[in-house]
């Protein structure tokens, strides 16, 4: 088990919900954001990466043919899954970011407060792995926190670096709301 698998499944053995996606405002109305972007009633297949206990996974899962939710915590996994018992589309795979992107062709790509957990490197070759499996007119979200994410990225650093190496895609809007940013970006 890596370093971070293991680091993450620490936190989540300690609070099943350490930042609080279930109670805040924040994490309620970043959601509420997020789906309000989306171009798309309903997209093929999606993939969200880092998608912790599910709540996100619960939202864009009436949204999306099929989801797939990657994240790097078993325990996380085993309470997204439980989360999201109901819907029979929604897979989880367990794995570390950029190794795990599954080799599949979404139409809907979530990255959601996760870049900012990765380095500089792990980010551009996260880009290089979506750039070669996504499909023409896909989107892809980006939702990165303003504040001190108490690691060496900052998030809109984190999106930069992934907009700058993520080649053939037009960035088509850019929201900032309190505490957060949305950056929606389109395959050509």
């Amino acid at each position: 088990m890596s370093h971070r698998a293991q680091q993450f499944n620490d936190i989540y053995a300690a609070n099943i919900d350490p930042w609080g996606f279930r109670t805040t405002a924040y994490e309620r109305d970043k959601y509420q954001a997020t789906l309000a972007v989306l171009p798309r009633p309903i997209y093929q297949l999606g993939i969200e990466a880092g998608c912790s206990i599910g709540e996100l996974t619960h939202l864009l899962a009436p949204r999306c043919q099929e989801l797939i939710g990657i994240d790097v915590s078993d325990v996380a996994l085993r309470e997204a899954s439980r989360r999201n018992v109901e819907f029979r589309h929604v897979h989880f795979v367990k794995g570390e970011l950029p190794a795990a992107w599954p080799d599949v062709r979404p139409d809907l790509i979530m990255l959601s407060e996760v870049l900012y957990f990765l380095s500089e490197s792990e980010i551009r070759m996260l880009a290089r792995r979506i750039a070669l499996r996504w499909q023409r007119k896909s989107h892809c979200v980006l939702v990165n926190y303003l504040g001190d994410t108490r690691q060496p990225l900052q998030g809109p650093q984190a999106a930069d670096i992934f907009m700058q190496a993520l080649p053939d895609a037009d960035h088509i809007l850019q929201s900032v709301r309190d505490g957060f940013q949305i950056d929606l970006i389109q395959a050509h």
